[in-house]
């Protein structure tokens, strides 16, 4: 009796690949899925809203509202209160989204387990301030409502009422995604523009007056040295502070700034609003219509009688010469002409060129090179501060493009640089200056060479020698605002010049050059600006925050989210 062996199952190369395979996926998945749980899932602190009533003697009342993601990982959430120089914490409550209040157990023990912590609250002391803790509870989307006092947060200067308080503690984890801050009296009196200065270091965002609020806002989430601070300044007389104060609110106010971008401002307090108000209601009228007969009267004595001048104003450079031209101006000052004359300057003595380049597909730019500035220490300061913008934009290749100078004029690392161009470049200037004797013959040159350069296609004769002196015409042109009628009047009166001299003939180029105009006027423009808003900043209008500085705060820390 022949006896059967059962049949052995034969495991192909393929029915072994389709089977085992997913075996395998199923068992590392088994294996690594709480880990990548554990890897993704963390707590997270989405939104940040801290409400501060101030009290008339200082104190504060404040309520801070979490919007957080919860997960597995720690007991507790704390708050860092430190650095608080005399004030106390008290009166910590925590409510959450059900709105049940916590309790508040006083001395906090960090140690207990997360199920022993929750519902309930308490304060840490520590040798430099507080910490106010709370459990945690349970996982998921949780809102903590947290609620403290702070008293003496508000004191009392010699020049002002005041705080630099660290609302949000640096190096907080998790770090919140936005934060927003409101300060407001408890009284509900709004705060006023004119008494109230404001200012905001360590965060990226604006701190502005909102329906008479204090209103400080972050535009980007926390980094890892973000923190919220604010200082605020009130005149006397909005607030009792029971607290006063060691020095002065504007030594505080200087020791804040160190490190920030905001700029030190001069402020003459009362008197200044005083005579400033005095001059708008009653003076102001009076002497603007005398400072218009002044100068009719002024412009009148320059112009009688005036004479062709053949050549530039003798000692008188071309900033110098658009300072005349602004003093004579009745209402508005202009600085666009004076850039690109001296842009023309630099073309004139080689410091810039315009030059062709064609490309394999034949297409042909021209492209605007910046070289060395000869003779340097002899050039005027404005053509000096000019030719280093432009070698520093244009870079190792030399080649200037319009939105390279764009560029690096907007760049935060430049910012010094471009304040002290625009700030030399709108000089002040007033007809008084020019009215003496000592100044009269430069004035009557000056305006004697723009009536010889409106004329200039009325004049029938021409010497050869008047050839050297046509760059500085196209200059000088170019300063007045006329240029190119005046290149129109040279190219009928020798149309020549131009194709034998090449200096000449890029600058008179009216391709390239008005880009290179538009460009560097805009972006001069938008400098002015930006330096008179960190200036309105500094001077506690409200504005973007500084992300450095704040030194000297009171309040915060380092530390606090969960743990």
């Amino acid at each position: 009796m022949n006896s059967k062996r059962p049949a052995t199952p034969t495991w192909t190369k393929h029915s072994n690949r389709y089977r085992t395979i997913p075996l395998i996926r199923i068992a590392l998945s088994i294996v690594l899925l709480p880990w990548c749980y554990i890897l993704t899932a963390k707590s997270q602190l989405h939104n940040l809203n801290i409400r501060v009533m101030l009290t008339p003697d200082g104190d504060a009342y404040i309520t801070e509202t979490r919007h957080m993601t919860i997960d597995s990982e720690g007991t507790e959430v704390y708050l860092v209160v430190g650095n608080l120089n005399g004030s106390t914490v008290s009166n910590l409550s925590v409510t959450d989204e059900s709105g049940r209040p916590y309790t508040n157990i006083g001395v906090w023990d960090i140690h207990r387990t997360r199920n022993e912590k929750a519902g309930k609250c308490g304060i840490v002391t520590k040798h430099d301030g507080y910490e106010l803790c709370w459990g945690l509870g349970a996982e998921g989307q949780r809102t903590y409502i947290t609620s403290y006092v702070v008293t003496n947060l508000l004191r009392h200067y010699t020049d002002a009422d005041g705080f630099n308080y660290m609302f949000v503690a640096e190096g907080i984890s998790p770090q919140p995604e936005h934060v927003k801050l409101t300060i407001s009296r408890n009284d509900g009196q709004p705060f006023d523009a004119d008494s109230t200065g404001m200012w905001a270091f360590r965060f990226y965002g604006d701190i502005s007056l909102q329906d008479g609020n204090i209103v400080a806002e972050t535009s980007e989430p926390f980094s890892t040295r973000s923190a919220m601070i604010v200082m605020a300044k009130f005149e006397h007389g909005q607030f009792q502070p029971s607290m006063q104060a060691d020095g002065t609110f504007d030594d505080m106010q200087q020791q804040a700034f160190e490190g920030s971008d905001y700029l030190d401002d001069d402020n003459d307090g009362d008197l200044f609003f005083f005579i400033f108000f005095i001059f708008i209601l009653i003076a102001l009228p009076l002497i603007f219509i005398a400072y218009i007969i002044y100068k009719w009267w002024q412009r009148r004595k320059v112009m009688k009688d005036l004479t062709w001048w053949r050549e530039a104003p003798k000692g008188c450079n071309l900033q110098e010469s658009n300072n005349i031209l602004n003093a004579y101006r009745y209402f508005t000052s202009d600085y666009n002409n004076l850039l690109s004359a001296c842009i023309l300057r630099l073309i004139s003595i080689g410091a810039i060129s315009i030059e062709p380049q064609t490309y394999k597909n034949g297409n042909t730019i021209h492209n605007f090179v910046i070289h060395p500035l000869p003779d340097n220490a002899n050039q005027e300061h404005m053509v000096r501060m000019i030719h280093n913008i432009f070698r520093r934009a244009a870079g190792t290749d030399t080649i200037l493009e319009p939105h390279e100078l764009r560029t690096w004029m907007q760049r935060q690392a430049n910012q010094s640089v471009v304040d002290s161009f625009v700030q030399n470049l709108h000089t002040k200037t007033s007809i008084y200056q020019y009215s003496g004797k000592e100044t009269h013959d430069t004035v009557r040159q000056l305006f004697g060479l723009r009536k010889y350069l409106k004329e200039f296609s009325l004049i029938d004769e021409r010497h050869v020698s008047e050839l050297d002196l046509w760059k500085d015409y196209m200059i000088y042109a170019t300063l007045f605002g006329i240029a190119d009628q005046v290149i129109h009047d040279m190219k009928k009166i020798n149309p020549e010049y131009f194709n034998m001299d090449k200096v000449a003939n890029q600058m008179a180029d009216d391709m390239t050059l008005p880009t290179i105009y538009s460009t560097f006027h805009t972006s001069t423009s938008r400098a002015w600006v930006s330096k008179a808003e960190r200036e309105a900043r500094a001077s506690g209008h409200g504005g973007h925050a500084s992300f450095g500085g704040g030194g000297g705060f009171s309040g915060g820390g380092f530390g606090g989210g969960v743990r």
